[in-house]
C-alpha cells in the first residue's frame, strides 16, 4: 500500500515537473518565434498581424535591407575582434587565477577567492560613472581593447569560480606526479590542468561568450564612434529613428535574425562542450 501510494506520488512530482518544463520552454521559444515569424513579412502585415504564423507575401527583402543598412560587413568584424579578445582575456586570466587559488590553498587566497564571488552579485551599473572615466583617462574610449577590458571586468569573478570550482575536484595526485617528473607550478598548468579543462571551457565560453555578442549597454558607453559600433549597437539604431512612422520594424526583425545567427551556431557547435562541463564538476576526481 506505501509502495503504490509513493509510486503515485512520484508520478504527479513528475508530471508536475514536465508540465512545468514545458511552460518554460514555451516562454523562452515564443520570442524566437515572433522574430522568425515576422522577419519575413512586409511592414503592413507586421503591424496589422503579428501573431500570425503564415505571412501571405514572405520575402526575404527585410533580412537584405537590415544587411546593407548595419553595414554588416564591419558591424560583424567589430563584435568578433570584441568577443574574441574577451573571451581570450577571460579564459588566460580566469585560468592562471583559478590555478593559484585552487593550489595554494592558503587562508588569504581562500578569501580572496570569497571576495571574488561575492562580486557576481554586484550589479554592472555600480561602476558605469567611475569606468568612463577611467577609460577616457587611459585614452582606450573607442578602442577593442578598452571594450574587451570592460567585459573581462565584468565577468571574470564567475569565470574564476568556475575554474576553481573545476581545479578542485582534479586530484592532487595528478600535480604530485608531475612534480616527481620535473614539472614546476606552470609546466603543470601546461600539462596537466589545461588539456582537463577543454569541457569547462567550453562552457565558459558559452555562458560569457554569448552575453558578450548580444550586449548593448557597454558598447553603448564605449563605442560613440559610429565606425566602431558593435552589431546589437547598430541594431538598436534602428528604433524611433527612421521617418516620421518611428521605428522600421521590418529592419528591427531582419536584423535581429542576422544577427542572433552567428552566435547561435557558435552554440550549437560548442554545446557537446556545455553539456560535459556543466557536469564536470559533480564527481569528485
Amino acid at each position: 500500500m506505501k509502495s503504490a501510494r509513493l509510486l503515485g506520488h512520484r508520478q504527479r512530482a513528475r508530471l508536475g515537473v514536465n508540465v512545468a518544463m514545458i511552460i518554460i520552454s514555451l516562454l523562452l521559444v515564443l520570442p524566437l518565434w515572433y522574430v522568425l515569424n515576422n522577419a519575413f513579412k512586409v511592414e503592413q502585415e507586421i503591424l496589422r498581424q503579428p501573431l500570425v504564423l503564415l505571412p501571405s507575401t514572405a520575402t526575404l527583402a527585410n533580412v537584405v535591407r537590415a544587411f546593407t543598412a548595419m553595414n554588416y560587413p564591419l558591424r560583424f568584424m567589430n563584435s568578433v575582434v570584441i568577443l574574441v579578445l574577451s573571451c581570450v582575456l577571460l579564459v588566460s586570466l580566469g585560468t592562471l587565477a583559478a590555478f593559484g587559488i585552487a593550489m595554494a590553498r592558503s587562508r588569504f587566497l581562500d578569501r580572496v577567492y570569497t571576495l571574488l564571488v561575492a562580486m557576481i552579485t554586484l550589479p554592472f551599473q555600480l561602476a558605469m560613472v567611475p569606468l568612463i572615466f577611467m577609460l577616457k583617462g587611459f585614452g582606450l574610449m573607442n578602442t577593442y581593447w578598452g571594450t574587451a577590458l570592460v567585459y573581462s571586468g565584468w565577468f571574470l569573478p564567475f569565470v574564476i569560480f568556475i575554474y576553481t570550482g573545476f581545479m578542485r575536484t582534479i586530484p592532487r595526485e595528478l600535480e604530485e606526479a608531475g612534480r616527481v617528473d620535473g614539472c614546476g607550478l606552470f609546466r603543470s598548468l601546461l600539462s596537466i590542468y589545461i588539456p582537463l579543462l577543454k569541457s569547462v571551457t567550453g562552457t565558459v565560453l558559452i555562458l560569457r561568450g554569448v552575453p558578450i555578442w548580444n550586449d548593448l549597454l557597454v558598447s553603448l558607453i564605449t563605442l560613440s564612434r559610429s565606425t566602431m559600433s558593435t552589431l546589437p549597437l547598430k541594431l538598436y539604431s534602428f528604433i524611433g529613428t527612421y521617418g516620421s512612422a518611428g521605428t522600421r520594424w521590418t529592419l528591427v526583425f531582419g536584423g535581429t535574425v542576422i544577427v542572433s545567427a552567428p552566435i547561435l551556431l557558435v552554440f550549437l557547435f560548442l554545446q557537446r562542450y556545455f553539456v560535459r562541463g556543466a557536469v564536470a564538476g559533480a564527481v569528485k576526481g
